[in-house]
This record gives structure tokens, C-alpha cells and sequence, in this order.
């Protein structure tokens, strides 16, 4: 099912609008993110989705069909929470099943339609059990399991990961991505957790302040950021910024002086700061200062100094434990120049357009 918004606007009050003027189409059969900070609009765009919130004006389209108007129960959607709210006195079988009884489906029909989701999200082994008896993992599969039973449109996870530990939130994560794809069900997924976006979508949307900041692949967001804060939300280190006058000295050689005169903020990913010419494009030679190199397993980092900035590189592993300064490169990839308004002029592919 395919997705649309057409100049979507929330407001419970009438004079502050919440979400603003939604703009996008997500394709059918695609998982898609929507990441933001709390308080961006991710869960708000998500009930929108599903029914639960009415928008105060615009259209939303599932396919071809305007929805604007349905209610939830209409809509046919699967929704999974950060609570999974499972029944505790049923069994997995049962809490699977339940949709379909509700359905006036036939007991035998719903039971094996229950077996093949369980064995779909690999907790065919536990249809016994009571949720009680099950891992926090375990219960987020039949919670999983139970919003595909009735086959909806699309499936909508609202932080499912959020009460997992960590080594457990990256297995469930790929067995979400697992199940959307053998499924082939539009998936809508909300989280705060960039890495946790970047590793499961085909698409992210980035919300923040009621809008959209960029709407992308994972892989244009990071190496093409729309805007400072897509640059500083996208990213792990978080990018270096510092203000565009400390380099303009060292940029006149290489960025158009149209471009220096906008340019307000640059932002240089920790792995665009390296000791030595690769060869793959550089934006700029700097000399800086050295110190509190640091390694951690295959990671090293080190943090340079320069023109009163502090600037974090993960390229240094190899350099002598006694240097203190040098000259180090800027590669054009993980290099950007932002002006005022923060909106990038400079950076990604746009320097060989």
C-alpha cells in the first residue's frame, strides 16, 4: 500500500500548528523510518497514518483511495507499540489469533493462520505459553505477529524497541526488516535511535518542529545532509561544526567565493579529517594541533586543534604517539558548508554539479 500525504497540517488548538504542511509519498511495499528528536511530530505523523488522530486539514491517500475521513478500524492497519499490550490470560496462539476472532473468522481457519505467523516471526515453538512465560523479545515477535494476522494494509511500529537491551534491540531490528521483506507489507516504523533508522530503512524521514527536514535514502542523508540539522541528527561521531570564517583562509583554493561569501557553518564528519592525501579528493590542507589520542578496539580517534576549534578525527590510527602537530587533509566527502539559515550550499555531490 501506498502511502501519500498532501499538504497535511495538525492543530489541537486552532492557532499553533503541531505538524506543518506534510508533503511526501512513501512507496508501497518499503520500510520506511520516521526519526526525530521527542517532540518532532514522528508519533503524531504515525497516528495521522493510522486514523487514531484526524488531520485538521489536507488529504491522505492510501493508494489511490482519500482515507482523510476513515477512522482506524476502516483504515486496516496493524499497529505494534512500545508497550506491546499482549492478553495476558491467552496463550501466543490465542493472542495472534485474537484479530481474527473478533473477525468471526472460524476457530480452526484463525489457528492455523496464527501457526504460519508464529512460525513467520519464530515463535512457533512457544504458541503454548502465556505472554508471562515469554522473553521481552519473544513478546514483541507475537505482538508483531498478532498486527499481521488480519493482513493489513500497513504495519505501524511505534518505538517497538525501546524496552529491549541493546544486543537485543539489533537482532530484533534485523528481524524486522526480516519479516517486512518477506511479508512485503508497507512498514512505518518510529524511533529516535539514528543507527537503529539507518540500519533497518529503505527510506528515513527526519522530523523535527512539526516538519520535514529531509525525506531520503540512509545513505543520501549521511552523505548529503539538506541541512545543519539533518548534518548534526544523521551521524555517529556527531559531525564537527565550527564557524565557516575559521576556514575560509584554507578554502579559497578550493570552494567558489560565491559560496565562502553564503557560507555561515561548516560541518566535517570525523572521518573527513585525515593525515595524509589518499588521493580520493581533498577540499582543503590544514595544520593543527594534536593531542588526547585515544583507542577503542578497532576504533582510534584524536582531537585537533585549530584556529581555536576542536575538531574530532577517527583517521589517525598509525601516527607517532609523540606528534603534536601537522598537517592533516579535508576530504570532500564529509565536508559541507551551511549558510545562515542553515541550509547546505556547499558539500555532498554539490561541488561537481
Amino acid at each position: 500500500m501506498k502511502v501519500t500525504f498532501k499538504d497535511v497540517t495538525l492543530s489541537y488548538d486552532g492557532k499553533k500548528d503541531t505538524l506543518k504542511h506534510l508533503n511526501f509519498q512513501i512507496p508501497d511495499g518499503t520500510l520506511v523510518s520516521l526519526l526525530g528528536p521527542s517532540g518532532g511530530g514522528k508519533t503524531t505523523t504515525l497516528n495521522l497514518i493510522s486514523g487514531l488522530l484526524p488531520a485538521t486539514s489536507g488529504h491522505i491517500y492510501f493508494g489511490d483511495e482519500d482515507v482523510t475521513k476513515k477512522d482506524a478500524l476502516a483504515r486496516k492497519v496493524g499497529m505494534v507499540f512500545q508497550n506491546y499490550s499482549l492478553y495476558p490470560h491467552l496463550t501466543v496462539r490465542d493472542n495472534i489469533a485474537f484479530p481474527l476472532k473478533m473477525q468471526k473468522v472460524k476457530k480452526a481457519e484463525r489457528y492455523k493462520r496464527a501457526e504460519e505467523l508464529a512460525k513467520l516471526v519464530h515463535v512457533d515453538d512457544q504458541l503454548d505459553k502465556k505472554p508471562g512465560g515469554l522473553s521481552g523479545g519473544q513478546q514483541q515477535r507475537v505482538a508483531i505477529a498478532r498486527a499481521l494476522a488480519k493482513s493489513p494494509s500497513l504495519l505501524l511500529l511505534d518505538e517497538p524497541l525501546s524496552n529491549l537491551d541493546a544486543r537485543l534491540r539489533i537482532e530484533m531490528r534485523q528481524e524486522i526488516r526480516r519479516i517486512q521483506q518477506e511479508t512485503g507489507v508497507t512498514t512505518i516504523f518510529v524511533t529516535h535511535d539514528q543507527d537503529e533508522a539507518l540500519h533497518i530503512s529503505d527510506n528515513i524521514m527526519v522530523l523535527a518542529h512539526g516538519t520535514i527536514q529531509q525525506f531520503s535514502t540512509p545513505d543520501v542523508l549521511y552523505d548529503r545532509p539538506a541541512n545543519l540539522f539533518v548534518a548534526k541528527f544523521i551521524g555517529e561521531p556527531v559531525i564537527n561544526t565550527l564557524p565557516a570564517e575559521a576556514l575560509k583562509a584554507d578554502l579559497v583554493a578550493s570552494v567558489p567565493a560565491s559560496i565562502l561569501a553564503q557560507a555561515k557553518t561548516a560541518g566535517i564528519r570525523s572521518e573527513a579529517i585525515v593525515p595524509f592525501d589518499n588521493g580520493q579528493g581533498m577540499v582543503a590542507k590544514i595544520h593543527a594541533g594534536l593531542k588526547q589520542a585515544r583507542k577503542y578496539g578497532r576504533e582510534s580517534t584524536a582531537n585537533l586543534t585549530y584556529n581555536g576549534e576542536t575538531l574530532l578525527s577517527t583517521e589517525m590510527a598509525g601516527l607517532p604517539a609523540d606528534q603534536q602537530e601537522g598537517d592533516f587533509f579535508l576530504t570532500k566527502a564529509g565536508f559541507f558548508l551551511f549558510d545562515d539559515k542553515g541550509a547546505l550550499i556547499f558539500g555532498g555531490d554539490s561541488h561537481d554539479e
